[in-house]
């Protein structure tokens, strides 16, 4: 074998000694909490760092990124069913889906230049729906549409929910699966199509009417796309919990999580949310996000999951 010379040998160890040095800096940058403040709400969590020497990235990256893997989210909906429209224009993505509910009829801003533009961006979400004599709901960030949402309250828009932003950093352990219940990935139609009935069977608890998960879900192979990963846990071949996540942006957002009503307590949605998490991540993800329901927050905290913000989701229903 040739030797070393010692030019190459010392770079070598010049590299390394660099190496060394940077990673205990990196370290020392982990440990030191960023505090993010909402309506007097405090958010601590560490920095996000996924790879070695990779990026690290503040609390303005993080919310950043999770708005626009939202927003992407809500145009994805849209795109699975032929008769939507998706208008988006200064920062303002407007959705209108196929029917009249502010379910499928969504608008989010995601604008982060300070000024006072809530008044006018309310006036084209407004006008926008309007024209289409349909209800509308508007999905706020916390940190960042005070005034937009001080116009929901003024208008006497619904709040359906206050949800956590939570984000986790790190894949799960792989967990012990069930007696008799397996996990599969959808890679084809009929599959989606079990999925679906999950979804629409799970969140009539939360009141979404059936016939608007069936709008929803009206064309099952639009959501075989590359950048969503669905999973369907079974019960002797009964479809009965899901989950998904779409990538975007360098991260992926997790929706659509649900169990069947005669299925839960049994961790079967965690199960699947630790499916599409790992998933994520071995697809490089630099983390992965979600907006919880009232009653999934406290699993998603158990799970290792750190607010940092929330969605608030405001309706408006056509009368």
């Amino acid at each position: 074998m040739a030797k070393l010379s010692l030019t190459y040998k010392t770079e070598i160890l010049i590299v390394q000694l660099l190496t060394s040095d940077v990673l205990s800096k990196i370290k020392d940058e982990m440990v030191k909490p960023i505090k993010y403040i909402a309506e007097n709400r405090e958010y601590p969590f560490q920095r996000v760092f996924n790879k070695p020497l990779g990026m690290i990235m503040n609390t303005e990256d993080v919310l950043h990124l999770s708005d626009l893997n939202l927003a992407e989210f809500i145009r994805e909906m849209a795109r699975w069913n032929a008769e939507s429209e998706i208008f988006e224009q200064n920062d303002l993505v407007l959705t209108k889906g196929p029917d009249h509910s502010p379910v499928t009829n969504v608008a989010m801003y995601l604008s982060n230049v300070e000024g006072h533009f809530g008044a006018d961006v309310f006036d084209h979400i407004q006008s926008f729906y309007r024209a289409r004599k349909s209800g509308f709901s508007i999905h706020i960030r916390k940190h960042a549409d005070a005034e937009i949402e001080s116009i929901c309250h003024q208008e006497k828009m619904l709040l359906i929910s206050d949800s956590p932003g939570m984000l986790i950093d790190k894949p799960f352990f792989d967990k012990k699966m069930l007696k008799g219940i397996e996990v599969r990935n959808v890679t084809k139609v009929s599959s989606v199509v079990d999925f679906a009935s999950v979804v629409i069977q799970s969140y009539q608890s939360l009141g979404m009417p059936t016939e608007i998960g069936e709008k929803i879900f009206a064309s099952p192979e639009r959501l075989l796309r590359p950048y969503n990963y669905l999973v369907v846990a079974y019960d002797a071949d009964h479809p009965v919990s899901a989950a998904m996540v779409t990538f975007s942006h360098s991260i992926a957002g997790i929706y659509w999580v649900g169990t069947v009503s005669s299925a839960r307590c049994k961790g079967l949605a965690e199960i699947c949310v630790c499916a599409v998490t790992n998933e994520a991540f071995r697809r490089g993800a630099q983390f992965v996000v979600l907006q919880a329901s009232k009653l999934g927050a406290p699993v998603y905290r158990r799970m290792g999951f750190s607010e940092f913000t929330r969605y608030p989701w405001y309706m408006y229903f056509t009368k």
